[in-house]
């Protein structure tokens, strides 16, 4: 059985008792663990479970202690659940008898179990057999939406008695990284900031809990760049020197930055009039007309061929085994005085 999207994130929550076996997977490494919780908490309710975790590397070199975590009773009579992670088709065949002897009631199996993977093809052999099974469901789940994810930071404060205001959780989702685990943990961080805060988490508390002085170093110098002021580019660097911050490290900030001034160019020529708190991170109402002003001096055109001296950078630095400090320097400098050449 395959469920794909809300149907698959719906069944997490309230998984069908005729299902003995899931196989989650998803594009995101962080969805399918974050799945699997959401089941083992809905399998086990308010009663005490014994959640057993093994790996893919384990099962191949024991295949026997996969099967004895499947079949063992609990010592204590309590519910059992079985995690196993994996990756691909390595474990195909094992999974797929084991599949295939519980619908034919051939095997008994004592654990449930929640397979965790990463992206799966339409043709993979774990995921053809998992959508044949009648009792495994095959969970393709899908990122979230920005409405979804704000839902969940709202409902995670509200356990806390919290409230946020709509532009700090604007701001917040903005910023979220694109791996669930990740963006979970960050989620919980301001839960615990709001709790006994006594009144809404604002803008101002988002930026002070989210913003290290390395991120606020990082985006000044790239900011200078491309508003081109090339002496404050040029005292951001050294700071970030100071700090240890690789060239690289720098390169990928200065690529994002890159692609999200494309981003805001093609909303604009959609017509969109005002599209700043469409892009990731948004921009803020206050910040716009800047950011707007930088974004005509640097047309799409000439994005591109900052995005290639970008490229070029990287590589650069790679084949130098990772020091680009130098190439860094001297092509942020040169940014910068364009810009201040086009102002």
């Amino acid at each position: 059985m395959l469920l794909q999207g809300t149907a698959a994130a719906r069944f997490t929550r309230n998984p069908d008792p005729g299902i003995w076996a899931i196989v989650a997977f998803g594009e995101d490494e962080g969805l399918a663990p974050d799945a699997a919780l959401s089941i083992i908490k809905a399998w086990s309710g308010s009663e005490p479970v014994d959640v057993t975790v093994l790996d893919d590397e384990a099962v191949r070199k024991d295949p026997a202690m996969f099967l004895d975590a499947l079949e063992a009773v609990s010592l204590l009579g309590d519910k059992r659940i079985l995690r196993l992670r994996t990756s691909g088709d390595k474990l195909a065949a094992l999974l797929t008898d084991c599949f295939v002897a519980a619908d034919a009631g051939t095997a008994h199996y004592e654990a449930k179990l929640i397979v965790e993977c990463g992206s799966l093809a339409k043709k993979s052999k774990l995921r053809v057999a998992a959508e044949k099974a009648a009792k495994t469901a095959c969970l393709h789940l899908f990122a979230d939406e920005a409405a979804d994810i704000e839902a969940r930071v709202k409902s995670a404060l509200g356990m806390e008695g919290a409230a946020i205001e709509a532009d700090a959780l604007r701001l917040f989702v903005g910023d979220l990284p694109g791996n669930r685990l990740a963006a979970n943990s960050e989620i919980e961080k301001l839960a615990l900031y709001a709790r006994g805060l006594g009144r809404a988490v604002s803008v101002a508390d988002i930026r002070a809990l989210c913003a290290t002085e390395f991120e606020q170093d990082l985006s000044s110098a790239i900011d200078a760049t491309f508003q081109g002021k090339p002496d404050v580019a040029n005292t951001m660097l050294d700071r970030l020197a100071l700090s240890g911050t690789s060239g690289i490290s720098i390169l990928r900030s200065m690529q994002f930055e890159v692609h999200r001034m494309m981003d805001a160019h093609a909303r604009i020529e959609e017509g969109q009039a005002s599209p700043n708190m469409k892009l990731r991170p948004p921009v803020w109402q206050s910040e716009w007309p800047s950011y707007r002003a930088r974004l005509q001096r640097w047309p799409v055109k000439r994005l591109a061929r900052v995005l290639e001296r970008i490229y070029d950078a990287e590589a650069q630095a790679k084949r130098a085994g990772g020091s680009a400090d130098a190439s860094v320097r001297i092509l942020m400098i040169a940014i910068a005085r364009a810009a201040e050449a086009a102002r």
